[in-house]
C-alpha cells in the first residue's frame, strides 16, 4: 500500500478532506495526480507506488474491490 509522504495526516482534519483542501476526486480524475480512477486501479493491481493521498488511495482500493467482485 502506498503511503503519502508529501501529505502527512493532519490531526485537525481527521477524515482527510477539509474545506481548504481540493476534493480527492473530480469526475473520474484523482486530483493532483493526473490519473483517472480506472488507471489508478490498474496501476495499483500492478503494484505501482501511487502518488495519492490516503483518501484517494482508499477510493482506488474501493473501486478495485467493486471491479473484482
Amino acid at each position: 500500500m502506498a503511503q503519502d509522504h508529501d501529505h502527512p495526516a493532519d490531526p485537525s482534519c481527521p477524515n482527510g478532506v477539509c474545506s481548504s483542501s481540493a476534493p480527492p476526486l473530480i469526475g473520474s480524475i484523482l486530483t493532483g495526480s493526473g490519473l483517472t480512477l480506472d488507471r489508478a486501479v490498474r496501476l495499483l493491481e500492478q503494484g505501482a507506488d501511487l502518488p495519492l493521498t490516503e483518501v484517494q488511495l482508499r477510493i482506488v482500493e474501493e473501486r478495485a474491490l467493486r471491479i473484482a467482485g
